[in-house]
């Protein structure tokens, strides 16, 4: 069977809670179809000899919220191997937020995450909580999904010289 992907020789850590070990993973179709010495083809091979190769990690407790408006990729979680980020689960999040408190939010992010207010008021366009995702025909909405879930291919998101794209 000729593989999409065959990552080779990387020490797999699957997440599970036992150790890790050296092994190849295939990937057909974006899901990992098998795991061990494989010794079938692909139409791309990746040499992780020397790397750790591990399923995508999930940030539960990040600080994104605003930074996700102008950088969709969250490029400075990417490069450290997180998939999926969950915004707003700290007790500090844009959304929701009545029009009257905005201010009062941008101010709390300014102070918590170092980013200044004339640069969280340009980049924080309002609009995306519902009922405004509702009723938009827009493109708020496809943003909206990326604040819950970020898919990403490890070399996909950096390119070939790991740079972000």
């Amino acid at each position: 069977m000729a593989y999409d992907v065959l990552i080779k020789g990387g020490r797999i850590y699957d997440g599970s809670g036992l150790p890790s070990y050296l092994g190849d993973v295939a990937v057909q179709d974006g899901r990992i179809v098998d795991t061990g010495r494989i010794n079938g083809s692909a139409k791309r091979v990746v040499n992780a000899d020397g790397l750790a190769v591990s399923p995508g990690f999930i940030d539960f407790h990040t600080h994104l919220d605003a930074q996700l408006l102008w950088d969709p990729l969250a490029t400075s979680s990417c490069y450290h191997g997180v998939t999926t980020v969950i915004p707003g689960n700290c007790g500090l999040s844009l959304a929701p937020c009545k029009e009257p408190d905005r201010d009062t939010i941008l101010k709390s992010f300014e102070r918590v995450e170092a980013i200044t207010l004339p640069a969280l008021r340009a980049g924080v366009k309002w609009g995306f909580c519902p009922p405004d995702v509702v009723d938009s025909n827009d493109q708020r909405l496809p943003l909206m999904k990326c604040l819950v879930r970020l898919d990403s291919d490890t070399d996909e998101a950096q390119g070939d010289e790991g740079q972000a794209q």
